[in-house]
């Protein structure tokens, strides 16, 4: 038997591995699966952006954004960390998983309600350079927050359960539906703010109503013990719920300010820029999915360690992307969305370098959810929040975009050396480099090449 090497395996032997790799429910497995998934949902949104902004213009497309960010802002908002919480808490205590997402799917329903009650009321109030049927549309579609909040505690429910094939499955899902209801309108020439505000929020509801009926069919269990499991998820979810509230906010606060602030064809413009700028976050939350419930498992060193790896390989994949993009966004921008968008460029730019920060940031923050201790995260990306939202005030009417720009890379800034000050002088640890070199090169490689060589063949 000769040694075997991957340069010497047969394209059999490769396509085997290969399959093996995909098969396989190993964490890195999982990550490398959520990242693909990630490439094909980011080539989807971006055809779905680059039609809707084509045929709708700036104004068109502003207004479809200020239709559809409000449900989604206000869900994810009032979820009160509870899904962070049932990840942990299922990862902890697994004999009682079934109680605490039966549990986690009544407080979602409640928190729901309320975003639903809460959107419904301020939206005339915000929205006042909109037209009053723009603002009734996002008034009506505050009826989604309830089952928005219900679908962030079952993509918890597969996360924790290691069932990633399903989680991205929906994740693929979603998206794609919408593009092919864009591709409807297109071709009935029935595109406007309003109908393609439908696609984007309707087809989603059929898969969040399929998605709870299967766990609940899947957690036929007895409520026993509820205020107990009620008090764990409560607990733990209001000590995270600052993280999750300001990746929320830095997610819509600024889409949401500028709909205030500036016209529709401003914001048209801003979400173009936004949307074109996440295209490199999918390196850092492909990671975050997998690496939270595996640092759960680990003990305080071995989280530390993982998760600031996986910090070091994500930021320079995704500093890497950024660069790329800001060298071509000149000729891309006109050539896919039409030259009526070329001002934002600037502001493009200014976004990509945020998105890298805020990526890393995410990232680093799941040491803390890992051990228990949310609320060192929560308090100090809150002084993050604290500042972006006077920045924006100050900014966006005295400089446009450019200012919407300057605010959030300057709280992504502030956020980034809070994390590495609190992770040095909380957690009492020498900090890590944050720079990569060879021997996360070589971790990358043997972790790949480990699927080839665990079926060694006679040559």
């Amino acid at each position: 038997m000769q040694p075997l090497n991957a340069k010497s395996l047969p394209t059999s032997t490769v396509w085997s591995s290969l399959r093996r790799f995909t098969k396989s429910k190993d964490n890195s497995s999982a990550a490398v699966k959520t990242m693909f998934v990630s490439v094909l949902i980011l080539l989807v949104n971006m055809l779905t952006g680059v039609l809707t902004a084509r045929y709708l213009g700036p104004t068109g497309r502003g207004e479809q954004t200020a239709m559809v960010n409000w449900s989604q802002f206000l869900a994810f908002s009032m979820s009160f960390g509870i899904p962070s919480a049932l990840i942990y808490n299922a990862k902890k205590n697994p004999d009682e998983a079934g109680v605490l997402y039966r549990v986690a799917l009544l407080i979602a329903l409640a928190f729901g309600t309320a975003a639903m009650i809460v959107g419904i009321v301020i939206l005339p109030y915000w929205l006042k350079s909109f037209s009053p049927n723009v603002v009734l549309f996002a008034q009506w579609s505050m009826i989604l927050c309830p089952l928005i909040v219900v679908s962030q505690i079952n993509n918890a429910a597969f996360q924790f359960r290691g069932d990633y094939k399903t989680f991205n499955w929906l994740r693929y899902l979603l998206p794609l539906l919408t593009l092919v209801a864009i591709g409807i309108l297109i071709l009935t020439h029935s595109m406007n703010p309003f109908t393609t505000a439908v696609a984007y929020l309707v087809p989603s509801v059929p898969v969040f109503i399929w998605m709870t009926v299967t766990l609940l069919r899947t957690y036929r269990v007895k409520m026993k013990d509820a205020y107990k499991n009620f008090k764990r998820l409560f607990t733990y979810g209001l000590g995270s719920y600052g993280n999750d509230l300001l990746g929320q906010f830095s997610f819509y606060i600024d889409q949401i300010i500028i709909a205030g602030l500036l016209r529709p064809a401003d914001l048209g413009l801003y979400a173009v820029a936004v949307s074109l700028s996440r295209m490199v976050n999918f390196f850092s939350n492909s990671i975050t999915v997998v690496l939270f419930p595996k640092a759960s498992e680990l003990s305080k060193d071995e989280a530390i360690s993982l998760t600031f790896k996986a910090f070091r390989i994500s930021t320079t994949f995704t500093l890497l992307g950024s660069l790329f993009l800001m060298l071509v966004a000149p000729f891309v921008i006109p050539l896919l969305y039409g030259k009526d968008f070329n001002t934002a460029l600037t502001v493009f730019r200014l976004l990509l370098l945020e998105v890298t920060i805020s990526g890393g940031t995410l990232i680093l923050a799941q040491v803390f959810m890992a051990l228990g201790k949310p609320k060192f995260v929560s308090i100090l990306q809150g002084v993050g929040l604290i500042l972006v939202i006077p920045l924006l005030f100050l900014l966006v009417p005295k400089f446009g975009l450019f200012g919407a720009g300057v605010a959030m890379l300057s709280s992504a800034v502030l956020r980034f050396l809070f994390i590495i000050l609190n992770i040095k002088y909380n957690l009492k640890v020498k900090l890590p480099r944050l720079i990569i070199n060879g021997d996360d090169i070589q971790w990358m490689k043997t972790t790949m090449n480990s699927y080839i060589r665990k079926k060694p063949m006679d040559t």
